[in-house]
């Protein structure tokens, strides 16, 4: 985790560092004289050297201390933190949405191969995969919202909000988790135990939940892992089709008003996350398959 993450923060830092734009100039504002903007510059640390600039940065983000906005003048902490509630709820129900579809769909097409379940989860996983997420957005906002009026077009104050963003960061989920959950679930339908169980007598449900689908959860959980830290960071364009204030907005609003202190902390918050919901994906293959703990 600290290589990846220190990989994160100095990538982030270099590109904030080449963007174009004088930081000290945005934050002391339009018709700032040249004084005001080199005094600006003195204390935002900006007039001291690249790399002394990256090592009190880097021992300030340990800290969770990422500066203030430049347009709010509120510490980036505190603008993150109502944001991060947001994006995490929308992530957790699209994660449920993926999970209750994508794994049901991958067992069922796997059980039944060759069948007409087996097509309609590889046309799921083919067109999931392969639609961008804020085009898939709009379909949902015109066809549900504007024609049916079933949902609200954009906010996020009711379950009804919730809805659309989730399916819509819940797709490119859906099609992984359903074909990865195919091909494990068939490789492991075709090993000698499954065989073995079979002939003891045992019913096809408890052979292929007690026991086939038990050893096919390991590549799966590393994907849904892999899929919740994706949709953290793809909630950066369905936050803004949906027009939902998560730490996704943040960043863009960031980007666009120049204020570089939003967006490195709210990088560096996405990426920790990232790499902790892997830590714990990785914590649970022991409870999954209690061989991996023996190894």
């Amino acid at each position: 985790m600290v290589p990846v993450m220190l990989g994160v923060y100095t990538l982030v830092f270099l590109v904030m560092q080449v963007l174009p734009g004088d930081a000290a100039q945005i934050r002391a504002g339009p018709g700032a004289t040249a004084e005001a903007i080199e005094n600006m510059r003195h204390q935002m640390g900006l007039d001291k050297p690249i790399p002394v600039q990256y090592v009190q940065y880097l021992q300030r983000a340990v800290r969770l201390d990422f500066g203030r906005s430049f347009r709010t003048n509120q510490p980036v902490i505190d603008e993150l933190k109502g944001r991060y509630i947001t994006t995490l709820q929308l992530t957790l129900v699209a994660t449920a949405i993926f999970l209750a579809l994508g794994l049901p769909l991958g067992v069922v097409a796997a059980v039944n191969r060759n069948s007409i379940w087996d097509g309609i989860t590889i046309l799921v996983s083919l067109i999931g995969i392969s639609m961008p997420g804020f085009w898939l957005g709009l379909l949902l906002i015109w066809y549900f919202s504007v024609r049916l009026g079933w949902f609200p077009t954009f906010g996020f104050e009711s379950p009804k909000h919730v809805v659309l963003p989730a399916l819509t960061l819940a797709s490119y989920g859906i099609a992984y988790t359903a074909r990865y959950t195919r091909s494990s679930m068939r490789e492991e339908l075709m090993q000698d135990y499954v065989t073995t169980a079979r002939a003891k007598g045992l019913r096809e449900r408890a052979v292929l939940y007690g026991h086939a689908l038990r050893n096919a959860l390991i590549p799966v959980v590393t994907q849904a892992a892999l899929g919740f830290g994706y949709m953290l960071g793809g909630a950066v364009v369905i936050e803004v089709v949906f027009t939902v204030n998560g730490v996704g907005r943040l960043i863009v609003e960031g980007i666009l008003y120049r204020d570089y202190p939003v967006v490195q902390g709210g990088v560096l918050l996405l990426a920790l996350n990232f790499v902790l919901v892997n830590l714990f994906a990785d914590i649970a293959y022991g409870f999954i398959d209690p061989r991996v703990r023996l190894k």
